[in-house]
């Protein structure tokens, strides 16, 4: 396949949710995507995915001027497979490594089938009526920080203005429990590689790139582990 020069190749890989997804961009540009939509299934299947897209792109790891991940929010052990594979591909290689924030993965998805909306309030579900909130303009500018949320009346209050487009996972927990005014439902399909790729030429041309050594993911919500009981 003959590509651009000018324009950068992304390694693209998403392990936030349910869905693995990994990709290959060059600009804006998807040349190779893999994904499958299952629980648990990034320990057995994103590792190949990525092989299987740069086989099929046609580039090798050394082509590539960065590796872009779903930094965050969502699932502890998706986001930990996720992250360990890209650092380890990008110490490997010498490259940058981008991450990119899942609620804006998820607005540039909404954004892409409904142009005539003023904002796009993200939620992804964190069990019970909690869920990781991100609120941003039809230009995909961040309007409130990335946040961890309790559902409720108050989120219309401070949040819609205009026309309104909820998504994720938990923003059906939101229209059904509340019914908020002014507020339009976008079907949630998930959080794929592809949508990455805006954020991610944002970052490149900013030159925005994490510590491939320090970076951790954006857990937002401090990660619990349950020690063993006693057996005595």
């Amino acid at each position: 396949m003959n590509y651009c020069l000018e324009l950068p190749k992304f390694l693209l890989i998403e392990s936030s949710g349910d869905i693995c997804s990994a990709a290959v961009s060059s600009g804006t540009e998807i040349i190779a995507e893999k994904s499958i939509q299952e629980k648990n299934s990034h320990s057995t299947y994103l590792a190949s995915f990525v092989a299987e897209v740069m086989k099929n792109s046609g580039l090798h790891i050394s082509d590539l001027d960065a590796v872009v991940i779903g930094g965050g929010p969502g699932s502890y052990t998706g986001l930990r497979i996720g992250c360990s594979l890209a650092k380890g591909l990008c110490f490997g290689a010498d490259i940058p490594l981008i991450a990119c924030s899942t609620l804006k993965a998820l607005a540039a998805a909404a954004l892409e089938q409904n142009q005539d909306i003023d904002r796009v309030i993200t939620l992804i579900d964190a069990r019970r009526m909690d869920a990781y909130l991100g609120v941003f303009d039809k230009d995909l500018n961040t309007l409130v920080d990335e946040q961890f949320i309790t559902i409720d009346a108050q989120l219309a209050v401070d949040y819609v203005k205009g026309e309104t487009l909820a998504c994720g996972s938990g923003a059906s927990k939101w229209m059904e429990g509340f019914s908020p005014d002014g507020v339009l439902e976008y079907s949630y399909s998930g959080i794929y590689a592809n949508n990455l790729v805006l954020e991610a030429l944002q970052k490149w041309e900013q030159k925005d790139f994490v510590d491939v050594a320090y970076y951790e993911p954006n857990y937002i919500k401090s990660v619990f582990v349950t020690k063993p009981k006693p057996k005595f």
